[in-house]
């Protein structure tokens, strides 16, 4: 009888020592990954994302900055443009200094990257104006106006965008 006796308390015993170190092993596991996961910002430990003031503070930040670099810029020509104006049967000279105004240095650069294109538009829009019609300032308001629309419908159709926002005459003469 105490041979039998023995064994269940064996048993016991055996099952008690194997469930704890099972438990200290999971234990043990568990506290190994939750060190190397908050060492390595893995989950559950990764850092938080931007908070919604940071998100919108972020916001404001980037449209400042565009809204400061929207300033008003002018592009000149080299040289001025002369025409001869026809009045009837007599012809006159026309000579005018163009400025284009444009806003922001994209739009500056792609101005002048193409100013060519742009002095031909001015002078195809010029050769077909007539002395009597720019005499007076409302004739030059309106070949201002026709120049200005000239330029953008140009400029739309190369750049997709229009890119100049005013014309403006710094010297005009006529003889």
């Amino acid at each position: 009888m105490s041979d039998e006796a023995v064994k269940p308390v064996k048993k016991r015993s055996l099952f008690k020592w194997l469930l704890i170190i099972v438990v200290v092993l999971i234990v043990l596991g568990g506290g190994t990954y939750t060190g190397i996961a908050y060492l390595k910002h893995l989950p559950p430990f990764e850092p938080a994302g931007p908070t919604p003031e940071e998100i919108a503070a972020q916001r404001v930040a980037q449209e400042q900055a565009m809204q400061g670099d929207l300033s008003d810029r002018y592009v000149t020509f080299d040289q001025a443009f002369t025409f001869n104006v026809q009045d009837g049967e007599r012809s006159h000279m026309m000579q005018m200094e163009v400025a284009l105004m444009v806003i922001g240095p994209q739009n500056e650069e792609l101005a002048k990257q193409h100013r060519s294109l742009i002095q031909a538009v001015i002078s195809e829009v010029t050769a077909r104006q007539n002395y009597s019609a720019l005499v007076n300032q409302s004739g030059r308001q309106r070949l201002k106006r026709l120049l200005l629309e000239a330029i953008r419908s140009k400029m739309s159709g190369v750049v997709q965008k229009p890119v100049v926002e005013q014309v403006l005459f710094t010297n005009f003469v006529m003889q």
